[in-house]
């Protein structure tokens, strides 16, 4: 086997975001996207979930300077703005799903309705209207970057209220909070998530295109914060689910935010006995082949390449679950 490695790639919202009620949403413009595909197709080679699988398994060598084209969060973009662009371009790419947003009666996700209120009303209002609706004194320091990960583009501000939401309000006082905020702020939140997602029908349209789907929990809940059943209850349905989907013999996975403190050894463990194929993190660097903890692989963020940067980073620090 050869000693290649491969960049994986991480996207999330892809949109004209000026174009939409929601123009202050962090979003990858199409092109832009368009121009960081050129720039990935003139410097590597663009390859599938089976033959990035095959290469971890050491059934196939990687071809020099490989990459993976991951998308998260199972966003309606992927299916308005990315399946045409990746179709033209003969590629694939891989799509992980929360079920309760992309399953027959979708749910707005926490981490959606965090976005768009801080897009819709500006951090400064969003932070005194939370703090307001929970009764809390203030908005703490956010973690270090050993919570989320490291996000340079991202403000303190809005860094520090997204980790309030998600890693320090229990979560049944954080979805009360939200919900009364967005209803209040935007409007029906079931509605709108029936417009965010992608819905069965469309995951199988892509799935007969060639994309691949992965699991992305139940609810997007942050799995250091679980007991052990509780990660249970948000990781098992997933591999079932997506199969029954799309037919799929493999199913990979991804962590919600995906800093290496967002998970633990146990959720490694349920991992590999639920029988997911893999699992994505976002430490910043190329996944290596035959050298990597499989349910600990790394991705980068399209905001870590060109046309926003002038060339691929630095590899970040190697970690592994098992040394913490």
């Amino acid at each position: 086997m050869s000693g290649h490695t491969c960049l994986v790639v991480m996207y999330h919202y892809v949109r004209d975001s000026a174009a939409t009620a929601f123009p202050d949403i962090r979003a990858l413009a199409p092109v832009l996207f368009d121009r960081q595909l050129d720039w990935l197709q003139g410097q590597y080679t663009v390859i599938d979930l089976r033959r990035f699988e095959a290469a971890l398994d050491r059934e196939e060598s990687l071809p020099p300077n490989a990459v993976l084209l991951t998308f998260d969060d199972g966003l309606i973009d992927h299916y308005d703005t990315v399946l045409p662009l990746l179709r033209a371009r003969g590629l694939r790419g891989t799509f992980f799903l929360s079920q309760d947003a992309c399953g027959t009666s979708p749910r707005l996700l926490a981490v959606h309705k965090v976005q768009l209120l801080l897009a819709r009303l500006g951090v400064e209002a969003f932070s005194r209207a939370l703090l307001q609706a929970c009764a809390a004194p203030g908005i703490p320091r956010a973690a270090g970057p050993e919570v989320f990960g490291v996000a340079p583009w991202e403000d303190d501000n809005d860094r520090a209220i997204k980790h309030f939401v998600s890693h320090q309000l229990p979560f049944t006082e954080a979805e009360r909070v939200l919900e009364e905020l967005f209803t209040r702020y935007i409007g029906d939140s079931a509605a709108f998530a029936g417009r965010l997602y992608l819905n069965p029908g469309m995951i199988q349209e892509m799935a007969a295109a060639g994309m691949t789907f992965g699991y992305h929990t139940r609810s997007h809940r942050m799995l250091a914060r679980l007991s052990p059943g509780e990660q249970e209850d948000e990781l098992r349905p997933g591999v079932a689910w997506i199969r029954a989907l799309t037919g799929q013999a493999t199913v990979p996975f991804c962590y919600p935010w995906g800093g290496p403190h967002t998970y633990t050894r146990e959720t490694l463990r349920i991992l590999r006995e639920s029988g997911y194929s893999l699992a994505f993190n976002t430490v910043r660097r190329r996944v290596k082949p035959g050298r990597e903890n499989r349910y600990e692989l790394p991705r980068v963020d399209t905001r870590d390449l060109p046309p926003y940067t002038a060339a691929e980073p630095p590899p970040a620090e190697t970690f592994s679950r098992e040394d913490a």
